[in-house]
Order: C-alpha cells, then structure tokens, then sequence
C-alpha cells in the first residue's frame, strides 16, 4: 500500500505526518520558533513523519505505542487489526479543540472504505469540518456554507 513518499507521511494510526507543523517546518521555517517553544529540539527538526522515524514522534517520549503494535501486528494501518477498533483509538473531549488525534477513527475508517489517495485527497475537507464545523443534531459537524 505504502509505495511512495507521499504515502508514507500517512501514519499507521491514521494521521497524515504531512499536516504536522514538525514536518511542514521544512518549507516554512517561521515555525521553527514555535515548536522550539513547545519544547522541540531544532537539531530534531523537521520530523519527516512517523514511519520515517520508526516512531520516534517528537512530541512524545519514546516510540509512539499504536506504532509499535501495528508493527507488533504486522499490517500497516489500524483498521487492518482484528482488533480494530481498540481502545488506543478511542476518542477524548480531552483538548480536541487542538489535537487533531480525535479524528483517527474517521481517518481509518475512510481510508479503509475509500483508500489511502482518496483520503488524501479529503484531508482539506476533514480538517476544516472538524476544526471549523458546527454540530448540529442529526447532521455531524457542518460547514457554514452548508
């Protein structure tokens, strides 16, 4: 599945390395202050995504534990698990206002549906619904212009 470099800056929990701000540093280095603020090392920056770092996330101490046990499984995304959905994937209120890590199981389930490019392709549309959409019963979080 993973067959080129834009592929692979998709995480095996179904993030896309490519959004990050320690990745997107490469081509914007006005970030750089920033993650540096955050308490990221420079000499760590950029990050050049989670499967390139084995899953030595920057933000995290240590190896990232959903990166271990899709390699302790041996597939390559989640929803691949017999186990999918776990616990690991488990959505929080908990800063969600924030961290995109709330929508893994929307990601993995559309890339399970739809595929790896087409999620890809969505990723515009998933991010502003989920940073920007309002919820309104019945209908899951809707843009303005709809």
């Amino acid at each position: 599945m993973l067959k080129n470099s834009e592929l692979a800056l998709v995480s095996p929990c179904g993030m896309y390395c490519a959004e990050c701000s320690a990745y997107k540093v490469k081509d914007n280095p006005e970030l750089m202050k920033l993650l540096v603020a955050t308490g990221l090392k420079e000499e760590n920056l950029p990050c050049l995504g989670c499967r390139a770092v084995d899953g030595n996330c920057l933000h995290l101490d240590g190896r990232c534990e959903q990166f271990i046990c899709v390699e302790e499984h041996g597939i390559e995304m989640c929803y691949e698990c017999d186990d999918f959905p776990c616990s690991k994937l488990n959505p929080s209120v908990d800063r969600a206002n924030t961290l995109p890590h709330n929508m893994k199981m929307f990601n993995q389930c559309y890339i399970q549906n739809h595929g790896v490019r087409a999620w890809i392709a969505k990723i515009p549309e998933i991010r502003k619904r989920y940073y920007t959409g309002k919820i309104t019963f019945g209908k899951g979080p809707l843009i303005d212009n709809e």
